[in-house]
Order: C-alpha cells, then structure tokens, then sequence
C-alpha cells in the first residue's frame, strides 16, 4: 500500500487509522475485565452461529442439529463446550446431553436472549439468543466456550466491533471530513509563502519569505530558502559588478580605436569594416552596462519617461552614416509620442543592436526600417533573408549562432532580451512580409502620449 501524496489525505488516512485502532483495542481491553462482555461470550457467539447453520431437517417438522454440520469440529476442539437448540420451549434432538437436561428442568422460566446461570458441568454462565430460521424461530443456548484467537476473531469483528460503528461511526467520519479543511487553513501561510516565492525573479533577489509566519515544522525551510536566495544575490551582484566593471575598462581601448580609425585616410581599404566592427564593440558594451546597472534591484525605481520615437530617432541619426557607407538606407516610421517607464541609454543600445544586424541582413540598396508602435513597441525590419522559423525561438539564446562560421558572439540578442526583460516586456522575431525579419522590442504598456509627460531634457 503507497500512501497518498496529499499530506491531507495522508493525516485523514493516519487519523482514521488510528482512531479505529485506539477504539477496537480499547473494547478489547475492556472485555478482559467486564463482568457484562467477555472473550468467551465471543466463543459462545461464534458457537450459536455454527449451531444454526448445522440445523437440517427432521423427523416431521421439527429440525434437528446435525452431527456432521459445522459446529461437530468446534465442538470437538472444545470439550467443555455444551450447545442446545429449542424451539417451541423443547429441546432439538443433536442438542448436548447436560445442557439439554438442565434446561428442560428449568421449563419456561427460559429467556430467549441473554445470560443466566444453568446448573450445567463446568459452570458458568449460559447464553441464549434468539434466532429465525427456514426451520422457524429458535433458540440457542451456549456454555462452557472458551475464546481461541484463531478461530473467533473474526465473530469479534462482526458481531462486537460492528456495534462500534453507531457510537463512534459519526465522530471518525466528521474528523476524517475535516482534516483536510483544517490543514487546508493550517496550511494558508505555505501557500502564501509559496506565492511569494514564485513573484521572486532576477530582480527582486532582495526578497525574503516570511518564516516566522509559518507553522513551526516547515520554518527551517524557509529559512533555509531564504539562505539560497541571499546567496543567489550576492553571486549575482558579483557577477553585475564584474560585468560592469568589465566593460568600464574596456571604453578605454575601444575609444583609443576610434581615434586610430579616424586617423586612416578616409581612402583606406579597411576602414569602413574596422569602424563596422568597432561599432558593434561599442555596442556590445553599452549594452553589458545597461544590462548590470538594470538587474540592480533599485534600477528599474529609477525608471524615466522615455520617448520611444525619440530613441529611435537618434539611434538611426547615429547610425545613418555607417548604413549609407554600406548602400543601405534607415527610415522610421509609426506613431509619435509613444512613452514608457524605462531608462533611454538601455533601450538605445538594444535597438542599435537590432539595427546594426539589420544593415548586415539588408540588401545593398534597401531600406531598414524602424517602427515605433502599435503601443510600447519598437520593431527593426530588414528584407534580407529572415530567420527560419525553427530558429526563431533560438535566436534570443546566449551564444546561439546560425553556423559556426557566422560573425559575432552570439551574446547580442541575448542581451537585446535582457533589457526587454528588465524593462517588463519580451523581444520577439517573426517573418517579415515578403521575406526578411522583424525584430521586435515589446515594452509593456505606454504610459500616454509624450506632449502630456514631463521627458527629461
């Protein structure tokens, strides 16, 4: 027998199993001492019993106690054991001797149902009871039997521990009903803690479950969680200031690139590739320290305004130059004014990611184009030749490359998600009509429209 996985069902389980055990064996210790109930009125009960079924009939119509019916084995195992059959106030042919001479010297003074003391050999206590048969109504009178655990445990069950099932029948019912309520309410802080727990995410890793509001057994759990989530914390702080840290220092050589860059000739057969290459350095970059300065638990309560045409305005103004050195073209298009709570430079940097691959993707002499909206949306379209649609749910992955050969780290979209992420919303991909892809930036709902916000200067 398994036992549920319901810690409910498996107290109700224990509950009644237990009760009924506490009940049978109370019974049964009390029929060791009671002058009323005892063990061999259990064996005197079982006797009856298999007196009745060894009835068969007679000569004219009264039955008689068969020798050869069940009760000859008991009987034989016990010899102090005396079993009588009457009806009509005579005694059955088959009934024992003794016990059939001393209850024809009492007559009618016979009760039907009870006890009373028959002057029998071995003495004791005769029991009758009262019984209706294919034969008609007798009755059966019992002395001298002597309980054997083997052989009337089972009467103690049917015909004792059955008389339980009124008296104790209703209170074992009602608890087993409400155990589950009541763990259900003992339980209301567990499942309060576990909300808590499953509304904790990268960026509120400053969260702690409530312990102290827990019943005391599932306290040092919670504890413990809190423990993982302290350490959780501290790891990913370390990780955002390396992360930071990282990428502060590497401005340095970065913008010494930039002057070497711009001193070549402007004729200089690499140098438009090397200032592509260095630009996406340099995206990389802003986009490592927008994404370490958000995951801080207290950034996101830094959150400005921001003007979505604004920042797709002056991430196309900058990057135009390195799209028309490539034959490509930039345009933004989409509604104006569309304002979200979020942190400008973070959301430049991914959209310059979206855009640089774009011009990457782009035909020579086609146009990307920049969408601001339906709502808090920013979406990068190019024409070139899109994203399988087995591959569009990798793309976002870290590290993920078409093929190994394919330029860049694979970090960037990565990246690119992580400030859609942080910025309460998701960044997705999907076929461009025609052919090409459409990356977008989904950033929650706008706040209202940019000439009803104060935007910082």
């Amino acid at each position: 027998m398994s036992w549920p996985r319901s810690i409910a069902a498996r107290l109700a389980l224990a509950l009644g199993t237990l009760q009924a055990f506490v009940v049978l064996a109370g019974m049964a210790a009390w029929m060791l001492a009671s002058p009323y109930v005892t063990w061999d009125d259990v064996a005197n009960e079982h006797a009856a019993d298999l007196a009745l079924a060894s009835l068969g009939p007679g000569e004219g119509m009264r039955p008689v106690l068969r020798a050869d019916g069940p009760l000859a084995g008991y009987v034989a195992s016990r010899p102090t054991l005396q079993v009588a059959v009457l009806q009509d106030g005579r005694v059955l042919p088959g009934s024992a001797p003794g016990l059939a001479a001393a209850l024809a010297a009492l007559g009618p003074a016979l009760p039907a149902e009870g006890r009373l003391a028959v002057p029998v050999p071995g003495g004791g206590m005769t029991g009758f009871r009262r019984a209706e048969t294919a034969h008609g109504p007798v009755v059966v009178a019992t002395a001298g039997a002597t309980f054997r655990l083997a052989d009337d445990l089972g009467t103690f069950f049917t015909t004792y521990a059955l008389q339980l099932v009124p008296m104790f029948g209703p209170a074992l019912l009602a608890a087993v009903l409400a155990m589950p309520l009541l763990i259900r309410r003992i339980l209301r802080p567990v499942r309060q803690a576990a909300a808590a727990a499953g509304a904790i995410d990268f960026r509120s890793l400053d969260r702690r479950l409530d312990a102290a509001a827990t019943p005391l057994e599932l306290r040092p759990l919670l504890v413990a969680f809190n423990g993982l989530l302290a350490r959780i914390e501290e790891g990913a702080q370390r990780q955002r200031l390396f992360t930071a840290n990282a990428a502060h220092e590497l401005r340095t050589p970065v913008a010494i690139l930039q002057a070497r860059i711009d001193a070549l000739p402007e004729a200089a057969p690499d140098r438009l590739l090397l200032a592509r290459d260095l630009r996406r350095i340099t995206l990389l970059l802003d986009q490592l320290l927008a994404v370490a300065r958000l995951g801080q638990p207290e950034a996101m309560a830094e959150a400005r305004p921001v003007d979505l045409g604004g920042v797709a305005r002056r991430v196309v103004a900058d990057m135009a130059p390195l799209a028309l050195r490539g034959g490509r073209a930039l345009a933004v298009e989409g509604a104006p004014g569309v304002v979200v709570q979020g942190h400008a430079r973070a959301l430049e940097s991914a959209l310059g990611n979206l855009i640089e691959n774009a011009l990457r993707a782009e035909p020579v002499g086609g146009t990307v184009v920049v969408r601001v909206g339906p709502g808090a949306r920013l979406a990068v379209i190019d024409h070139g030749a899109g994203v399988a649609e087995a591959e569009q749910p990798l793309v976002f992955e870290p590290f993920w490359r078409r093929e190994d050969g394919s330029r860049g780290t694979g970090v960037g979209l990565a990246m690119v998600r992580e400030v859609a992420r942080l910025h309460g919303g998701t960044a997705e991909v999907a076929t461009t009509p025609g052919g090409g892809a459409s990356f977008v930036l989904v950033l929650g709902e706008a706040v209202e429209l940019a000439e009803r916000v104060a935007l910082p200067a």
